[in-house]
């Protein structure tokens, strides 16, 4: 079958070992008009980027791989890709590691094993219509003990347990892992997406405190919205929705 998002039905894969940024090549040949079904990766990133404009730094032995998709969505619909990419990567870490290990989604998609962080997640979309032009998921995860300057409380696949993966092998796993819930998100909207991220999620049910640019807000962390929103209740009763943030369980400094 030909997956809407891959014309001719499989992933183009161009592998790099040194580049900028992963999703700045794979934007800038979106805008060149390149067809859904890219993949791009590379062993080494100088100008890695996470969200916030925060350093995810590659030196080489780690995955760093975007994705383009040309989605007929709206940018709103669009925004929830992130979820989506949690999903495959918690799959491809209960895949390689001891049944045991305590990996977790942590609003709103980064994968965690206990409260150290294994990946991270940034999609960017053009479009000034009712539907985004492209859409580029980028998603880095650490797969092997090594320096990451900057980076809080980091772990990687081969100290949580498993085994030690060659990069390329680890896109390859990864995109097997993405397909189906690229299907699901494509064909049946965000509402599947949402219950899988529920049913992984770490901190649903729990006290959280969530930073925002010019706030604390604490509260018990109820449910994620149909947007992708994080819904806090706040200690007077009230409902808080958190579209955009940092979110740590109470007991974290923050």
């Amino acid at each position: 079958m030909i997956e809407p998002w891959a014309p001719g039905g499989r992933w183009r894969i161009e592998r790099h070992v040194e580049i900028d940024s992963t999703n700045a090549e794979a934007a800038r040949q979106a805008k060149a008009g390149a067809a859904a079904g890219l993949a791009v990766t590379a062993r080494a990133q100088t100008q890695g980027r996470g969200r916030g404009d925060r350093v995810w730094s590659t030196a080489g032995q780690d995955l760093a791989l975007s994705i383009l998709l040309r989605p007929a969505l709206a940018p709103s619909a669009a925004a929830t890709v992130g979820f989506v990419a949690a999903l495959a990567v918690y799959d491809l870490a209960k895949s390689l590691l001891p049944a045991d290990a305590p990996v977790a989604i942590k609003w709103p998609n980064d994968v965690m094993i206990g409260d150290a962080k294994l990946s991270g997640i940034l999609a960017e979309a053009s479009g000034a219509g009712p539907t985004v032009d492209w859409l580029v998921l980028g998603i880095g995860v650490n797969l092997v003990p090594t320096d990451r300057p900057g980076a809080a409380n980091p772990i990687d696949l081969t100290t949580a347990g498993g085994p030690t993966l060659d990069p390329d092998d680890a896109a390859d796993r990864l995109l097997g892992h993405l397909n189906p819930w690229l299907a699901q998100w494509l064909g049946q909207g965000f509402a599947p997406i949402r219950a899988a991220w529920l049913a992984r999620a770490r901190d649903i049910g729990r006290q959280v405190i969530a930073r925002l640019p010019n706030e604390l807000v604490a509260g018990q962390a109820l449910d994620l919205a149909d947007d992708g929103a994080l819904v806090l209740a706040l200690p007077d009763g009230r409902r808080r929705r958190i579209a955009a943030g940092d979110v740590f369980p109470l007991t974290k400094d923050v």
